[in-house]
């Protein structure tokens, strides 16, 4: 098993490359290395009576190697999710999902790639403007504890589980039958938005060699009235899915219970 962690800076526009990360994933690596090519060294100049120890140190060290390779790709693959997201890219973040994939956000489960997933990305969150990456609002930055990524990849390399912080913009459409408010709609205006902030909690597994997302889920910390610039925000309640589809047609599949308080202050 390999847990990789490391602390992520503010959400203040596009990510800029971490060159502390880099520069300890490549030490990591290398010193993993040259501990499985000392082994390697040792195992040669060595007799057969030792010969089957030695293979199992050499076994170990590379399934190390290879925990922490599937880590760092996973951190790729949950950047490249957010820069997605954040673009509005919403159809080619489906494709990150396993086909039968699920999303819990707001009080509902979103199941299946094509089906539920789908719903909630493209109708859902693309009506919503949801997913710009905005900084944290201001009374409301989340604990040091909270900024940890957590990478845990499983010894056979088959799955793992992760927690990533995120900072995000979400809406939803106001409902009105009002003309004025339709035409809003159409100029990318009629919209309540607030700053959402949290924590994903994912699980993935590997098709062939390619890790993709099983499970995703938006745990809520804290939900503030704010826009990027403002030096003000204040708390807000957000209405969770009450219906599901196809009653709700941009809907959850299912209705999960009453999520933790979420921070206020």
């Amino acid at each position: 098993m390999a847990i990789l962690k490391s602390k992520t800076g503010s959400h203040r526009g596009p990510k800029q490359p971490n060159g502390g990360r880099r520069s300890f994933i490549w030490k990591t690596g290398a010193v993993m290395s040259a501990m499985l090519a000392s082994t390697v060294t040792g195992m040669s100049k060595s007799g057969p009576d030792h010969d089957s120890g030695l293979k199992g140190e050499v076994d170990r060290l590379s399934n190390q190697i290879g925990c922490l390779e599937d880590a760092n790709a996973i951190r790729r693959l949950h950047q490249t999710y957010e820069s997605r997201l954040d673009k509005g890219l919403f159809e080619e973040v489906v494709h990150m999902f396993t086909d039968q994939g699920e999303v819990i956000f707001n009080g509902g489960v979103f199941v299946g790639k094509n089906k539920g997933v789908r719903r909630l990305y493209c109708s859902h969150f693309s009506q919503g403007f949801i997913g710009k990456k905005i900084e944290p609002a201001p009374g409301f930055e989340p604990d040091p504890s909270q900024l940890l990524d957590i990478v845990d990849v499983a010894p056979d390399r088959k799955s793992a589980n992760a927690k990533f912080p995120y900072s995000m913009q979400v809406g939803t459409p106001l409902i009105s039958d009002l003309p004025l408010l339709d035409m809003a709609r159409l100029q990318g205006q009629g919209i309540r938005q607030w700053w959402e902030g949290g924590i994903h909690e994912a699980c993935y597994v590997k098709e062939g060699d390619t890790w993709k997302l099983k499970k995703l889920e938006y745990r809520v910390l804290s939900r503030a009235d704010y826009k990027p610039g403002r030096s003000y925000a204040r708390p807000i309640s957000v209405p969770r899915f009450c219906e599901t589809y196809p009653e709700n047609p941009s809907g959850p599949d299912k209705l999960i219970a009453e999520e933790s308080k979420i921070r206020e202050a």
